[in-house]
């Protein structure tokens, strides 16, 4: 597994979230219920972005929604609740002395 800095605390600012490229995948940082996540950024319907937006809610799950065609995705398990045949890949985090690393396969 490569391991890279994908950024710092300091990044996730004011909306709790960021998105950078790394080794050519767009990835989505967030903050949800004090623990620090990742996720594409790229919709699998028309590769519209996913981060754009602040999470919000759909029927009491946690989403972030495509900025281009307003599919949702679970936060938490980046299946899309609102066409089930699509979902986002979820990467590994780690935080180390503030700054943050996601884990590319």
């Amino acid at each position: 597994m490569n391991r890279k800095k994908i950024g710092t605390i300091k990044d996730l600012g004011k909306h709790n979230q960021f998105s950078r490229w790394v080794d050519g995948h767009d990835v989505l940082v967030y903050k949800f219920n004090g623990k620090i996540c990742g996720m594409s950024n790229i919709c699998p319907h028309f590769g519209g972005p996913v981060g754009y937006h602040e999470i919000k809610y759909n029927n009491g799950k946690p989403v972030f929604t495509c900025l281009w065609h307003n599919l949702q995705f679970d936060i938490e398990t980046g299946e899309c609740v609102t066409r089930k045949e699509f979902n986002l890949r979820k990467y590994k985090i780690d935080v180390d002395n503030e700054k943050i690393f996601v884990h590319i396969n």
